[in-house]
């Protein structure tokens, strides 16, 4: 099963503010990451796994129109 940004930190049972404060960033730039405004760097989605406890390949780190342009 694939997992949302969002989803993924949902089932972590973390709020957006304390997923921001263990990512080391703004709680602006984690609601972007989010709602796909940004994309995580590598580094950055790795952690994000680690929090999360879902494996990587798991969670859908690029909204649809930019997975097409990577498949």
């Amino acid at each position: 099963m694939k997992y949302t940004i969002a989803q993924a930190r949902a089932l972590s049972g973390l709020s957006q503010r304390e997923m921001a404060k263990r990512l080391g960033i703004s709680e602006k730039t984690y609601i972007d990451y989010e709602k796909y405004r940004k994309v995580f760097r590598m580094d950055m989605a790795y952690k994000f796994s680690k929090i999360t406890g879902i494996e990587m390949d798991e969670i859908i780190f690029f909204d649809k129109d930019v997975q097409k342009i990577c498949s």
